[in-house]
């Protein structure tokens, strides 16, 4: 599961609580194993994270130029195929 801080929190940091680290506001987190969906799971309860769904990304993409339109003779060409000599 990915969060998105809101504020910063002081948690744990590792299973057994004997580290602590600061989850910075603004910043996603990826929660895998099971005690850090359990972290996850308190972040979001008390407000001080978002739920992530990941990041959506758009590309622009610009006009591109027409090609000149084709002449009869060219289509024609097309439909009933080129002369035999």
């Amino acid at each position: 599961m990915k969060i998105k801080m809101k504020v910063d929190a002081k948690a744990s940091a590792n299973e057994n609580g004997s580290m602590t680290m600061t989850y910075k506001a603004g910043q996603v987190y990826n929660m895998e194993s099971k005690w850090q969906m359990q972290l996850a799971t308190r972040l979001l309860n008390k407000g001080k994270a978002d739920k992530s769904l990941g990041s959506k990304t758009t590309k622009v993409v610009e006009d591109m130029e027409k090609k000149a339109t084709k002449t009869k003779k060219s289509i024609l060409k097309k439909v009933f195929g080129k002369k035999k000599k």
